[in-house]
């Protein structure tokens, strides 16, 4: 409470401070309404810190995962998660604004020269750089998220819910980092593009959560997060095609899924963006996974499939007449 404090007194000591901060304590959350930033020029931001355990001191050091555009409001899902999860962590919530993170460097700079070392100070945390982790939603979400993970030795872990669709730059990122992407197809197809143009493999460096959900905090996998690398590897692929024909005189196109079993026995979505045709008679849209046949395309099956590491999967989808 002291180092709270110290660092009150002097960031209310600047011009830019003016709202008295006001700490609020709840079983398993802590508050801090009108947290003080020199970074920021926001009003009112609140910072809420979800414990893992009823109240401080706790038991032992945790990993923390900071979760942008969350609140008190958010505590019963933030609760749901830490209680469903075998992995256990501190969460920090921060009521940052879509139009707040439309400015990512200034977002990104409270976060990692103020927000980090505040909680660092102050929580039974592990205070490295495997052990942290940002969670954040939509395009702006996206910006910050790259680049809080362009930071030496700040962030090696991510989820993003619903990231955007054009490309962020993962240029600085640390070569250990492990990103979840969430959301529907066109933005995490986007996302997996970049990984993938980075080297990064599916599994052990990123994985994808097809999903409807708008809840970031619903989204969020600890365990995968902080899962062993080898168990992360990809064990078995599934492929899909709905329907499984294709009329060649309709403009309704099916569509190829395909699902991804890992060595733990966790199953993601997996976006193929490359696939093999035989014969060739599809045109393949890997943003929608949307299959069309091409003008002089013949009755019969078609083979598709795809090359993953050492794995591969495999599906036949039928054109009719």
């Amino acid at each position: 409470m002291k180092k709270l404090l110290s660092i009150f007194l002097f960031l209310c000591a600047l011009p830019a401070f003016c709202a008295e901060p006001l700490l609020l304590i709840n079983p398993f959350r802590e508050t801090f309404v009108n947290f003080p930033t020199s970074a920021l020029q926001s009003e009112g931001l609140a910072v809420t810190i979800f414990l893992p355990e009823p109240a401080l001191p706790l038991r032992q050091k945790y990993p923390v995962v900071y979760v942008l555009g969350v609140g008190p409001k958010d505590a019963e899902a933030a609760r749901a998660l830490l209680e469903n999860s075998a992995q256990k962590a501190i969460l920090v919530g921060v009521n940052l604004t879509e139009e707040n993170l439309q400015d990512a460097e200034k977002v990104a700079d409270f976060i990692s020269r103020e927000l980090v070392l505040y909680i660092d100070a102050n929580y039974p945390t592990l205070a490295e750089a495997s052990q942290r982790g940002i969670a954040a939603q939509g395009a702006g979400g996206g910006k910050v998220l790259a680049a809080l993970l362009a930071k030496k030795n700040l962030f090696t872990k991510g989820v993003l819910l619903n990231g955007g669709h054009w490309p962020v730059s993962l240029a600085g990122a640390d070569e250990n980092m492990r990103l979840l992407l969430a959301g529907n197809r066109n933005n995490a197809s986007v996302w997996a593009q970049t990984l993938q143009d980075s080297q990064k493999d599916f599994g052990p460096d990123f994985a994808v959560k097809l999903t409807e959900e708008k809840s970031l905090l619903a989204v969020i996998d600890l365990g995968y997060l902080w899962a062993d690398a080898a168990r992360l590897m990809p064990k078995k692929f599934t492929a899909r095609v709905t329907p499984d024909h294709l009329s060649l005189s309709a403009k309704q196109p099916a569509f190829l899924a395909v699902s991804a079993t890992l060595a733990n026995g966790q199953v993601f979505d997996f976006m193929a963006l490359d696939i093999r045709l035989s014969p060739h008679y599809l045109n393949y849209d890997a943003e929608s996974g949307a299959l069309t046949a091409i003008p002089g395309a013949q009755p019969g099956k078609v083979k598709i499939s795809q090359n993953v590491g050492k794995k591969k999967f495999s599906t036949k989808i039928r054109l009719k007449k």
